[in-house]
């Protein structure tokens, strides 16, 4: 069995890595996992909302099957300890296969309460997790001569200061170790060495709290890009004419300081974004490199992944994500550095999704994963041909208020059926930045009801709980 090590990143956009096409955004140390490894372009997020995606990460299921629909937290109308009774989660798999289990960061599942109640080792704490109050920061800070570094805030989304830091931009006045990232790095490197020393293989996942908001890179990258240098986005322009309602409430009246700013005031947000990403891949080579100085770079599976994508200003100054369910949001960089750097380099345009991740720790581990809604990634590791997906499906539930939404990819077609909403149509390979709903066009009639139908049985499949509503929604429209 090989050493498995998983890299993931809150909220990243795919358009902010070097390897998926960015011209500005720095990323070498990923682009060098995407050289030596796989890089899928077809991956999705099954749920684009924190604890829905990171549930279905621990699972292999859907949102509405191990019941963490919405982000966890004592305000939301479910109660967390009730949700995911049962069900069975890969550590425990792994754990059986042999594994010494490692964990560093954000957690936020929802189905179990913190990381270690999952039989990790290491740093998970329950629910979201403020890493910036907590006692092993600090005792991190002291045993290091570290300085707790000051915010220094510049934007708030909201529009207001009074509501905190939390959809916030600016950056931290102090060390780059000195923050949540180096922590976690710090962290990684410390399990790693003591997993090392026993002769059991070892699965470590690092999961940052970033580049999710508050956008806040360290002194040495805040500055790395210059807003003046980064273009207006295709979409900016966008007055969301002919898209649903939901898009112009999420814009306009959740974020109201996102939405009335200009491209301007934008350009140095995003700005600060890079900043936080190219320092998250700074601390990536850090890991990368002390596998290499281990010698375990090699013999070692690594996984680069981010559990949902970030608006960032598109469609008008959208932030966050949310119902706006487009490409940027649920799009999700997927890169796989097999053992022994097998098929370096390659490309796979498969349709993928985070779900499979769990069958596919599980396969590593020599054991099925029998429950699972998706599908083991080593036959494509293994250069096997395809996977057969002639489609995907993704959920959303909704976020600050409830919103039902499932949403179908097949060929170059993206379908989104918004239940109390218009629904949406978008030719993917004509219409890259979502601009056109096609969904009211006749010509596109026939292709709108393959979509339809196919989304009807992924559905059934998985026995969605709102398959009978869309069946309702849907056939009487076929």
């Amino acid at each position: 069995m090989t050493n498995i090590i998983v890299l993931l990143t809150d909220q990243q956009a795919l358009h902010s890595i070097g390897s998926y096409g960015s011209g500005i955004c720095q990323t070498p140390n990923i682009d060098a996992l995407a050289a030596d490894g796989i890089r899928f372009t077809h991956a999705y997020t099954p749920c684009a909302l924190c604890t829905p995606a990171r549930a279905s990460l621990l699972t292999g299921l859907y949102p509405h099957k191990h019941g963490a629909i919405h982000n966890t937290g004592t305000h939301l109308p479910f109660t967390p300890e009730l949700i995911g009774q049962g069900l069975a989660v890969y550590p425990s798999t792994m754990q059986e296969s042999g594994y010494q289990l490692g964990y560093a960061g954000k957690w936020h599942s929802g189905i179990i309460n913190s990381a270690h109640d999952a039989g990790f080792t290491g740093y998970g704490p329950p629910d979201y997790g403020n890493c910036w109050e907590s006692s092993e920061f600090e005792q991190y800070l002291r045993n290091n001569n570290l300085k707790r570094p000051e915010k220094i805030l510049e934007f708030y989304a909201e529009g207001n200061p009074q509501y905190g830091y939390g959809d916030a931009s600016g950056y931290v006045d102090g060390a780059i170790e000195a923050t949540p990232s180096g922590f976690l790095t710090n962290k990684t490197i410390e399990l790693i060495d003591q997993f090392s020393m026993v002769d059991r293989p070892f699965f470590m996942m690092t999961s940052f709290w970033g580049p999710h908001a508050p956008y806040l890179p360290a002194a040495d990258f805040a500055d790395m890009y210059n807003p003046q240098e980064i273009p207006e986005w295709d979409s900016f322009s966008d007055d969301l004419r002919n898209k649903p309602y939901i898009h112009s409430i999420y814009r306009k009246y959740i974020f109201p300081g996102a939405a009335s700013s200009n491209w301007e005031v934008w350009s140095k947000v995003v700005s600060r974004y890079y900043g936080f990403v190219s320092m998250i891949d700074y601390q990536i080579g850090l890991i990368v490199q002390h596998l290499r100085d281990k010698r375990l770079y090699d013999d070692t599976l690594i996984i680069f992944a981010s559990d949902h994508g970030e608006t960032i200003g598109i469609h008008g100054g959208a932030f966050d994500k949310g119902a706006m369910a487009y490409e940027e949001v649920y799009n999700v960089p997927l890169i796989v550095k097999t053992k022994g750097n097998h098929n370096a380099g390659s490309t796979n345009h498969d349709f993928v999704s985070l779900l499979d991740l769990p069958s596919t720790f599980c396969d590593l581990a020599g054991s099925n994963n029998q429950s699972s809604h998706g599908k083991s990634l080593v036959p494509l590791l293994d250069g096997q041909g395809t996977n057969g997906r002639e489609h995907l499906m993704s959920q959303f539930h909704g976020h600050r208020f409830p919103v039902a939404q499932r949403m179908l990819w097949w060929d170059k077609y993206k379908f989104v059926l918004n239940f109390a909403d218009k629904d949406e149509l978008y030719d993917l390979d004509k219409d890259q930045y979502e601009m056109d709903n096609l969904i009211d066009r006749s010509e596109c009639s026939e292709v709108i009801d393959e979509c339809k139908h196919r989304l009807l049985i992924s559905m059934d499949e998985v026995d969605d709980t709102l398959g009978p509503q869309a069946r309702h929604l849907l056939e009487r429209e076929i």
